[in-house]
């Protein structure tokens, strides 16, 4: 295989994949989670497009300025069109074989809800050094519908992971505008994912870290005063489930 038109159509893929993420800047979460199947899509393909391709694909996408946006809308309907009925249909099986018929059991295998978004002040922000947390800005409106919105994008385009979502969720207002503080506390999640996603999306969401925010729009952490936890969740024993 010629090495060279291979990365050729490597770098127009990554091109054309940072054009497609520029093209969701200031679309609403609500836009954004319907146009979730398109971005999971665009993903997969700049991940294993290339490795799928032979040497006569290869020669046939270079062809085209934007080989991305053509296979995407093919793989698209591809991923999201399939069936899944019987895998469906096996998983019920399963459930009923191994007798899980009660509430309490059911409820086990399903992600956990969202407990109630806590309000905090940035006092509060300041005492919680040595945790972490995704911080979005500007979130006007139905702060549960963001909630519920992140989550559901999160666990679409494969950054929450295991049925894992954002329980620990709390709110404070600073400069005028309401933001929400997204825990890490017992999440797992892809943070190498989580990371990119923030950055292509700071323009919509203007996403930081909590590490990040309180130093340079807090003044830091108030070293001495003691750790105030966000909510009980933050009390279970064990290690949080990302990565730094």
């Amino acid at each position: 295989m010629n090495s060279k038109q291979k990365e050729t159509l490597k770098q127009r893929l990554d091109e054309n994949y940072t054009a497609f993420i520029a093209s969701l800047e200031g679309k609403t979460v609500s836009k954004l989670v319907a146009l979730a199947p398109e971005i999971t899509a665009a993903q997969q393909l700049r991940e294993e497009l290339l490795d799928a391709c032979d040497e006569s694909d290869i020669k046939f996408l270079l062809q085209f300025d934007d080989p991305l946006e053509l296979v995407r809308g093919h793989w698209e309907r591809e991923i999201s069109g399939y069936d899944h009925s019987a895998e469906i249909g096996h998983a019920l099986w399963e459930i009923r074989d191994k007798e899980l018929y009660s509430k309490e059991q059911l409820t086990q295998l399903l992600p956990p809800r969202c407990e109630a978004i806590h309000s905090i002040t940035t006092d509060d922000l300041r005492k919680l050094e040595g945790q972490e947390g995704l911080i979005l800005q500007g979130c006007g409106g139905d702060l549960q519908e963001w909630v519920d919105g992140v989550n559901s994008l999160l666990i679409e385009i494969g950054i929450l992971l295991e049925g894992s979502k954002f329980e620990n969720v709390s709110t404070f207002q600073h400069d005028g505008i309401t933001n929400l503080l997204f825990s890490f506390d017992g999440v797992k999640l892809d943070i190498g994912k989580l990371a990119m996603w923030r950055i292509q999306t700071h323009g919509q969401f203007g996403g930081t870290w909590l590490s990040d925010y309180v130093p340079n729009r807090l003044g830091g952490f108030a070293h001495g005063r003691g750790q105030r936890k966000i909510s009980k969740s933050t009390k279970k024993k064990g290690k949080n489930a990302y990565e730094r």
